[in-house]
This record gives C-alpha cells, structure tokens and sequence, in this order.
C-alpha cells in the first residue's frame, strides 16, 4: 500500500474545502487567508505525489500572500519591485525544478496568482482564480493528484457561482 499517495489525498481533500470556501467568501481578507489554507494543503498534496516542481511554486505562494497581508495590515500597496521580484523567483523555481514541459503550468498558474492575490477588487480576485484553477485542473489530472482535480473542478464551479452572486447588478436605464 502506497502510504504517500493516501496521505497527499487527504491533504486534497483538505484542500477541496479551503478552495470551495475561499470563493464564496465576501470580503477580501477572509478569502485571502482561504487561499493560504487552500495553498498549503495543496503543497503538501503534491510534495506525498513527488511533484516537487509544482510544490515549491505552492509554497512560494504562501510567502508571497504573507508578505502582501503584511503590506495591507500597514495600509500599504505591495511596491512593484516587490511583484517583480515574486514573479522572478516564480520563474527561478521553475527553471530549477523544471522537468516536463507540463511544468510550465504551474508557473503561469503561480504568476497569474501574484496578481490574484494583489487585485484589491473580489471580483477580479474570482475571475483570476478562475484561470489559475483551469490550469491547475490540466496539471493536477496529469500528474495524479485526483482529489485535487476534484477541487479544481468544485473551485472553478464555486467560482463561477460566486462570480454570478456578487456580480454588479446594474440599473435599467430610465427613459
């Protein structure tokens, strides 16, 4: 019995409930710390599946959701220099880590995700998480982690429900 596998299901499976969650939330913060949660399980879902490519990017999230919330606590913006520099060493763990080309979806995932945690607006933050998620559903399902596919496809759901509740509802022109 393959004891790494189980055990990364059952961190997916945590993860599934901190992604479903982290959609549904209204306001930033909470979604924010969601998505810490929803980034640390699937971490560790990855490094008991052998991904390790995809598990330091997810582990460099974390970092990077902890060093903008330290930004906001001060009332500040992340400085841009700051952004570059979390998309460098996106790019950097990639490259160190690279394997397949199928790699590569988790590094676009990772840097769509610099900006999702960035995007003040929750709206924007759900339309970018809806990207990163579709990316994540084609690695997760290529690599084996199928209770994170599960997530990816609750999320992308849980998402596409959040976008529409939340949405703007406009006003009908008056004649």
């Amino acid at each position: 019995m393959d004891y790494n596998f189980i055990i990364a299901q059952i961190f997916g499976g945590l993860s599934i409930a901190a992604s479903v969650c982290s959609m549904q939330f209204k306001n930033r913060k909470t979604i924010l710390i969601a998505l810490l949660c929803l980034n640390l399980f699937s971490a560790l879902n990855l490094i008991f599946l052998g991904s390790f490519s995809a598990a330091y990017i997810t582990l460099f999230a974390i970092l990077e959701m902890i060093v903008n919330y330290l930004f906001e606590r001060k009332k500040k913006s992340t400085p841009k220099p700051v952004v570059v520099l979390y998309i460098l060493v996106n790019i950097a763990l990639g490259a160190l880590t690279f394997a397949k080309p199928l790699d590569l979806l988790p590094l676009l995932a990772a840097i769509i995700f610099c900006f999702t945690v960035l995007t003040k607006d929750e709206q924007n933050i759900r339309k970018l998480m809806f990207l990163n998620q579709s990316l994540w559903l084609i690695f997760d399902l290529s690599v084996g982690a199928y209770v994170l596919l599960g997530s990816n496809i609750l999320t992308l759901v849980s998402t596409a429900t959040a976008l529409y509740r939340f949405r703007n509802k406009k006003s009908p022109a008056k004649p």
